[in-house]
């Protein structure tokens, strides 16, 4: 099926250092693993975008993982305005068409833990060597029974003590409800008693599974850009909700021109 989107660029979404598992096929389609589905996409225009699945299926998964009832090109004109920067304008016209995902909380927690003081090539490696391992995205108890060892084989390292703890409150407690409707600052706070997950990686989860678009996670390249254009912080009360966009937009744009965008 086709939709049409003028914010919306598959290139830039695989580039934007969210998602850890997209690959690009030889005939420019992409491969998209989530929820259990694995989707086929070929973005054939600036706005025209081919989805191998059916009308049901987009509906049931992928509208939402796409986030395609949000406005984007409306909140950047307003954000943008708003916060007065040229910086962030430059930054959101580069970085047009990026989207936020809203992918699995058990994979984005595990891969955002990986994450941690790692660059966006080793992780795609660790995870593509756990999934190897067991022919998809392990679950939980697959993850805890692998062990320290096994898991790092895959490239894990010291964070292989986070895994198996994280992997074992997953087992124990139904962490999607404890999450559910907690506000941005709620749930923040809740996922920092994971192990392996502290306010940067708090926010990626936030940010990049449960939707809540105001968190913003701080990374060197963030930091760096406040401190180079912002004064030091970045003025998210004026990010009309959305502060996480914008932070996407910035990481895009920054790393373009440090022609540091990585798969």
């Amino acid at each position: 099926m086709y939709i049409e989107n003028d914010w919306f660029s598959a290139e830039k979404i695989h580039l934007s250092g969210q998602c850890f598992r997209w690959k690009k096929r030889e005939d420019g389609g992409f491969l998209i693993p989530a929820f259990g589905k694995e989707l086929v996409l070929f973005q054939e225009t600036d706005k025209k975008i081919y989805l191998d699945c059916t009308e049901k299926e987009f509906s049931d998964i992928w509208k939402d993982y796409f986030d395609l009832s949000f406005d984007y090109a409306k909140h950047a004109e307003r954000a943008s305005a708003e916060i007065g920067s040229d910086y962030l304008t430059a930054a959101c016209e580069c970085a047009k068409g990026v989207r936020i995902l809203k992918q699995d909380l058990w994979e984005t927690t595990i891969s955002f833990i990986i994450s941690a003081n790692n660059n966006i090539p080793r992780i795609r490696k660790t995870l593509g060597l756990l999934c190897e391992t067991f022919g998809r995205f392990p679950n939980p108890d697959e993850v805890y029974y692998l062990g320290a060892e096994n898991l790092r084989k895959c490239g894990v390292g010291y964070r292989d003590k986070y895994l198996l703890s994280t992997a074992k409150y997953f087992m124990d407690h139904n962490v999607h409800e404890q999450l559910k409707g907690k506000s941005y600052k709620e749930a923040k706070l809740s996922l920092q008693k994971l192990s392996g997950v502290g306010p940067k990686v708090s926010d990626c989860i936030c940010l990049f599974s449960l939707g809540l678009r105001d968190a913003f996670p701080r990374d060197v390249w963030i930091k760096r850009i406040e401190s180079e254009h912002f004064g030091g912080h970045f003025p998210e009360e004026k990010s009309l909700g959305g502060a996480g966009i914008l932070q996407q937009y910035l990481f895009y744009y920054e790393r373009s021109l440090s022609k540091a965008l990585e798969v």
